[in-house]
């Protein structure tokens, strides 16, 4: 069963009154229905009555409903208030408003295999009856621009949850702000198959128990200017992110690949190591130090088997700026060097570089790679459009290259879509 609601918000009394009328309607058509059960009840509406929402989630609550989902709400002071009885019947549970709205929450969702939360306001206690070991049913969790307050560490125990997403950035109308919430994370799943955080380095990070882990994405987004001293200590190192050992697919963004250059050895990740990863995708840009991350995160994954690489669109520089990001590039030199790296020597088969240009550091890269993989089957290199045709991509054939078998291509390189969040770069586009 799906409505779409669809009016405008006035105080004016004579003027509520049909719509209080249609929200009786609505409660009581479902009240006096006969005795076949609603599965799923999905509202589409463009203004917020907490009201009679929650009237709606009473009805639910004795209905049994099993699926529920709110859309494009807007902005309410006023919690939605969850019976019990509809936490504990509720399978699918669904809340996207265009702005925050808090939740309260009577008891553990112990029937919850789904959970997708947009905009939503989430307190210690409703974090713990959302996402505790009691919700043994839990299977996905989608978070986005979700505001967690008064919570020092959110604990995700979910022993059957298989997919978790978390998007902690602003999504709504291109208002840039990243860091819906600041906390640690602690995530105990022994069953979770996929993880994707998306935001700002947060203060801890922690996979436990996380032995079934497919594939993992951390994608470390910049923080606004102004907002620098409240993340200043929130470095990424071995001991705030504990358990990627674990994934067996790993995508990285570029500030993350930045600390692992040896520029910042003060940070130790000589323990560190990725010995199950044997897919690593990251981003890269044009500067010695990223390179250099990229060559420690090689030697921590002995065990690779594909590699895939792909620097970072540019973006418009401004006239007045394009000096200085020309010096900037200048003074980025690096060099290829032969090296033993265990998996380059024994098990990586495939590279593929995407959005590569003609440029002397771009190049030296390729050669390092085809100069140290000693078991490369195929080398694909998508030039960046426009560039297919530069001489200085003809020199990539005349590499020295470490093994006989290797086979470069030139696909056509196919531009891949952006969040808008993200087209601002993950990391200030001329960083040293």
């Amino acid at each position: 069963m799906d409505w779409f609601v669809n009016h405008n918000y006035n105080k004016k009394l004579e003027l509520m009154e049909p719509r209080y009328k249609f929200w009786d309607f609505i409660k009581w058509a479902l009240l006096l229905r006969d005795g076949s059960q609603i599965i799923r009840i999905c509202l589409y509406t463009d203004n917020t009555i907490t009201e009679q929402l929650n009237g709606l989630l009473r009805v639910a609550a004795r209905q049994k409903v099993q699926e529920l989902c709110f859309l494009d709400g807007d902005y309410t002071a006023d919690e939605l208030e969850f019976p019990r009885v509809l936490c504990e019947t509720l399978t699918q549970l669904t809340v996207n408003f265009r702005d925050t709205i808090p939740l309260r929450v009577t008891a553990v969702f112990s029937s919850l295999r789904s959970l997708n939360l947009t905009r939503v306001l989430i307190s210690c206690d409703v974090a713990q009856k959302l996402l505790s070991s009691d919700c043994v049913k839990l299977e996905d969790v989608y978070l986005e621009d979700c505001q967690v307050r008064d919570v020092e560490e959110i604990n995700i125990l979910a022993c059957n949850l298989k997919n978790l997403t978390i998007v902690n950035v602003c999504t709504y109308e291109k208002f840039w702000v990243v860091g819906s919430f600041d906390s640690k994370l602690r995530i105990s799943a022994p069953n979770l198959i996929s993880f994707c955080y998306i935001g700002p380095m947060l203060r801890g990070f922690a996979l436990l128990n996380t032995m079934s882990l497919e594939s993992a994405s951390i994608r470390l987004l910049r923080v606004p200017r102004g907002y620098e001293d409240e993340y200043k200590n929130h470095l990424l190192c071995p001991a705030r992110f504990i358990g990627l050992n674990h994934a067996k697919a790993l995508t990285l963004s570029t500030l993350v690949v930045k600390y692992f250059c040896p520029a910042y050895g003060e940070l130790l990740w000589d323990t560190f190591i990725l010995d199950n990863l044997n897919h690593l995708e990251l981003e890269l840009r044009y500067n010695a130090n990223y390179i250099e991350g990229l060559v420690n995160l090689l030697k921590f994954s002995p065990n690779l088997e594909a590699l895939f690489i792909r620097f970072k669109e540019a973006r418009q520089i401004p006239r007045s700026q394009r000096k200085k990001k020309k010096a900037i590039e200048n003074r980025s030199s690096w060099e290829s060097r032969l090296e033993d790296i265990a998996c380059l020597s024994y098990h990586v088969k495939i590279i593929r570089i995407s959005n590569l240009d003609g440029t002397e550091i771009a190049l030296e890269l390729v050669k390092f790679l085809l100069q140290n993989g000693k078991v490369l089957e195929k080398m694909e290199i998508m030039p960046r459009n426009g560039e297919r045709k530069q001489k200085s991509f003809s020199k990539l054939v005349a590499f020295p290259k470490a093994s006989s078998k290797v086979v470069i291509s030139f696909p056509e390189y196919a531009q891949r879509k952006i969040p808008w969040f993200d087209r601002g770069d993950s990391d200030p586009e001329n960083d040293d």
